[in-house]
């Protein structure tokens, strides 16, 4: 009894020491049977008194803590009796300290593994289904796939449930679904073993596969499971462009300024949420690049701050700066600043919102054009929006404007009235939404176009018309009504990638439902037998197009073998014609070690001497460092390129060049354009000689004083008679090719020496003229 007594005192103590309970409903100032609706009223009473942007009072701070907490407690619908009336459980703990019972232990062993809770947030396929079609989600989905009969799970229960009542209440949507239920969808989330954790995202599904046994883990998979520019990173030199894009994507931008990295994923699940009407940008105040901007907005440095613009960046709609900024006031802030000031009608969605169904508003439409020329209009109109609020505090009216050229099936239909103007840009009209497609309007038109550019003049006449109608029985009763049809969607996706999406969205439905029809109804051997069937039959007709395939192309291997191709028997070798357009590729821009043999002709002696030079060369048609071609003297650029070449390399010849024609067909030059030298090859020319033993093969020696008829210096007729002088014969070692002084060569005897010259030519044994350049060929 001693022991016993002083337990009990020191359990009494302890109780008396610990804080009591804090009751939400007292917290709230309401009664513990008030409705969701009572609760949100109170809830915003509190925070207009003690936001902390609102209120100077030192625990203003720690007060809106408690108010927010107590509000997101009470309308947590995944715990609806999380909190109810703080009671005295003491009393049957303690007897149980002092009373064990085996049996209650077993009990609560068993509570410990209930499946209950999991069961609440379970899914069928049709939802899962309809998730993996969601292209545009507003929430980050993960779904836990598990098994009551599973190991792994009842050991990761503890931690699951953590995770769950973390990141559910910051936007997270957690479901569950058997896998011994609903085997099809655990097929398809990639499933292997139990538990099974995936997040999905706009058709994105993505397999968590680290340990069960870390919340920071699961932590991190949702973070990364988002998407990548949710949020982008900025600092001081690039926030300017993001928030003056305004304009363009018609969207509000958010921007969250932290004191360290990386954002906190309550600011990405928001984001998300909100990402069709806003766009996010994340700051990190804590860096020195973020200095400018932090000061630009008075921002402190150990808060997180939540800034809202609009039009005017310099000013901020909207702020809230907090050590902690629960999700309550967040997505408060965010349902009060989704649009613009003045936003543009660029959708149904926005139409609907701004001007709803059903409710007694006005919608104020300005029709202008994308131009900047319009932009002071919208600015008056814009102006006015922002004072109609104090001067109409009870009366809801919608401030849009819209682009003539985007929504010309929108302006077109409130323009059929009697009253209309014929050209609407640059006017108002007023409408009030009768059902989903009708509406009723009326044009309030202005005597010139800039009359709305003038903000004076715009508030007046806006005035006027509103305190008009607003003083009329039939206020909300218009003149005019018209079908308006559908506002196109100015940032959705064109028509063609639409069909493709929907496509596709049916291809996989009707793919995963045969699956599923195969798994649940227990045909799947024959799946697979009729798989194996196809499969067998489509090798057999495989195998048979290959064999008829290689059977025809064995007969027309052996065709080739009994008539050889005529492609073979056609030459290979090509006679290019030394010009204008073709002296580069020929002469000067030649790979090195290369050189180019040029044939000399007239136009009487061209096809019987390139037959005869075609001939002599075609041994050497494979060799890759050769070019051929021939030179037309006839024609004058040709005729003054060759004496041009002559008399660079004659140094001695000071004289103007003239040569005679005749004397030069059946020439052939040997061209190297890298080394700067040629060689030539003349019927005349003392090389071309078919005596093996003339003393004139040895190379560097000078051709006689009266040797021009090979250089064609000689301007004397064809039927001039060609001599040599003996004594200088006999002195020069040099022996011509005439025999017993034949007066003339016959044409077709021009290249019989060719063939010797050629090899000689090749072997290193010709006369090499050097020149300093080659001469321009001119057109």
């Amino acid at each position: 009894m001693k022991w016993r007594l002083i337990s009990t005192v020191l359990f009494a103590v302890v109780l008396a020491a610990q804080p009591a309970t804090q009751d939400p409903y007292a917290i709230l100032g309401i009664s513990k049977a008030a409705s969701l609706s009572e609760v949100k009223n109170a809830y915003r009473n509190l925070v207009k008194i003690w936001h902390p942007d609102k209120s100077n009072h030192p625990e203003a701070e720690t007060k809106f803590i408690e108010i927010t907490t107590a509000y997101e407690s009470l309308t947590n619908r995944d715990k609806p009796d999380s909190y109810t009336a703080p009671t005295n459980s003491f009393s049957s703990n303690f007897n149980q300290f002092f009373d064990f019972d085996m049996d209650n232990f077993f009990d609560n062993v068993h509570h410990r593994y209930t499946f209950e809770f999991f069961r609440k947030l379970q899914i069928n396929l049709d939802e899962f289904n309809s998730l993996m079609l969601t292209k545009n989600s507003k929430k980050l989905t993960l779904i836990l796939f598990y098994s009551e009969f599973s190991l792994a799970f009842l050991k990761a229960q503890s931690v699951l449930k953590k995770v769950i009542e973390d990141v559910v209440p910051i936007g997270v949507d957690f479901k569950t679904m058997n896998k011994d239920m609903e085997p099809s969808a655990f097929w398809r989330a990639k499933g292997v073993f139990i538990p099974h954790l995936v997040s999905i995202i706009d058709s994105n599904l993505i397999v968590y596969q680290e340990s069960f046994q870390n919340v920071d883990n699961i932590i991190n998979f949702i973070r990364k499971s988002l998407p990548v520019n949710l949020i982008p990173e900025f600092n001081d030199v690039t926030i300017d462009k993001f928030l003056n894009t305004w304009s363009t994507d018609n969207h509000v931008r958010a921007l969250v300024m932290q004191p360290g990295s990386p954002l906190r994923i309550r600011y990405a699940l928001i984001a998300l949420e909100y990402r069709n009407h806003i766009n996010f940008g994340f700051m990190n105040i804590g860096l020195y690049e973020c200095r400018l901007t932090r000061d630009r907005y008075k921002v402190p440095h150990d808060k997180d701050t939540l800034l809202i613009l609009k039009e005017n960046v310099k000013h901020p709609a909207a702020h809230l700066s907090m050590t902690y900024i629960p999700m309550v006031g967040l997505r408060d802030l965010m349902e009060s600043n989704k649009y613009l000031t003045l936003p543009r009608l660029s959708s149904q969605d926005v139409f609907d919102t701004l001007c709803p169904v059903g409710q007694k508003q006005f919608c104020l439409v300005l029709v202008s054009r994308n131009s900047p020329n319009h932009e002071a209009h919208r600015q008056s109109i814009r102006r006015f929006a922002q004072e109609a609020r104090s001067i109409y505090p009870d009366v809801r009216l919608a401030f849009m404007y819209v682009f003539r050229e985007r929504q010309p099936h929108f302006i077109n239909s409130l323009i059929q009235g009697s009253e209309s103007p014929s050209e609407p840009l640059l006017h108002i009209v007023l409408l009030t939404r009768l059902n989903k497609i009708m509406v009723s309007y009326k044009w309030l038109l202005g005597d010139d176009y800039n009359d709305w550019a003038n903000y004076d003049l715009t508030k007046e006449k806006l005035t006027g018309v509103l305190n008009s109608l607003l003083g009329s029985e039939a206020a909300w009763t218009l003149s005019n009504e018209a079908h308006i049809g559908v506002v196109l969607d100015e940032h959705g996706q064109s028509l063609l990638v639409r069909i493709a999406a929907r496509a596709q969205q049916h291809i996989i439905t009707i793919f995963y439902t045969m699956i599923d029809m195969t798994i649940n109804h227990g045909l799947f051997f024959m799946y697979i037998v009729f798989l194996m069937i196809g499969t067998m039959v489509v090798m057999y007709f495989v195998y048979i197009l290959v064999e008829n395939e290689i059977k025809e192309i064995n007969k027309k291997v052996d065709k080739t073998k009994t008539k050889p191709s005529q492609t073979n028997k056609q030459r290979e070798l090509k006679l290019h014609e030394l010009r204008a357009e073709t002296y580069n590729g020929l002469v000067r821009l030649i790979k090195p070690g290369c050189r180019t043999i040029i044939l000399l002709i007239d136009n009487s002696t061209a096809l019987l001497l390139a037959r005869q030079f075609y001939h002599t060369v075609w041994p050497y048609r494979k060799n890759k460092s050769l070019m051929f071609g021939y030179l037309n003297l006839d024609r004058s650029p040709s005729r003054d390129w060759y004496c041009e070449l002559l008399s660079l390399s004659l140094t001695d010849t000071n004289k103007s060049i003239h040569i005679n024609t005749r004397n030069c067909v059946g020439t052939v030059l040997s061209l190297c354009s890298l080394k700067k030298y040629f060689c030539m090859y003349h019927a005349k020319h003392p090389e071309s000689s078919r005596h093996k033993n003339d003393k004139w093969r040895r190379v560097g020696m000078k051709p006689p004083n009266n040797g021009g008829e090979f250089w064609g210096f000689n301007e004397e007729s064809d039927e001039d008679n060609y001599s040599f002088d003996e004594d200088e014969e006999n002195t020069a070692g040099f022996k011509p090719i005439l025999k017993d002084k034949e007066d003339e060569i016959r044409t077709e005897h021009l290249l019989d020496g060719l063939p010797m010259w050629l090899d000689r030519l090749f072997e290193g044994s010709t006369t090499r003229y050097q020149i300093n350049y080659w001469p321009d060929f001119k057109v």
